[in-house]
């Protein structure tokens, strides 16, 4: 599916997108996906720099090589994501939930994670600068490799 065939559905307010898979290099930038069900979906090289995902649904979801650059993650749901090389730069995961989540040689920078939740999380070879770890510590310049359980 497209970015524009996905952004024309979202507009006629359809919020479910379980199981959705985008073409890699699909420009979502800026958009407010707010509560939105992607669970499932395949976001692979998705572009969602700026997009507001704040409570939304994205467990067992693949955002392999995609750009979460300023996106908004509050509170979301990333229960069983796969992030492998992706670049989470000035993102909010305030209280979002990683559980059995997996990132793997990512680049985070900026970023907040105050109050997420890393239950059986593998943090694989990420590279870690100026980043809010979520008991409010900030990780500078490390590079992290560990399985939180």
């Amino acid at each position: 599916m497209t970015a524009q065939e996905f952004l024309q559905l979202y507009v006629a307010v359809q919020k479910d997108f379980t199981g959705i898979k985008l073409e890699p290099g699909a420009n979502l930038t800026g958009v407010d996906l707010t509560g939105a069900n992607l669970s499932d979906a395949n976001l692979a090289e998705v572009d969602l720099t700026g997009a507001n995902l704040e409570g939304a649904n994205l467990q067992n979801t693949n955002l392999p090589f995609s750009i979460l650059m300023k996106t908004n993650f509050k509170r979301a749901n990333l229960q069983g994501a796969l992030l492998q090389e992706t670049a989470l730069v000035d993102a909010i995961f305030d209280e979002a939930n990683f559980t059995n989540a997996q990132l793997a040689m990512c680049s985070i920078v900026g970023t907040n994670f105050r109050g997420a939740i890393f239950d059986n999380t593998s943090l694989i070879e990420c590279v870690c600068r100026d980043t809010i770890w979520r008991d409010g510590k900030i990780i500078d310049d490390s590079m992290i490799q560990y399985t939180q359980n």
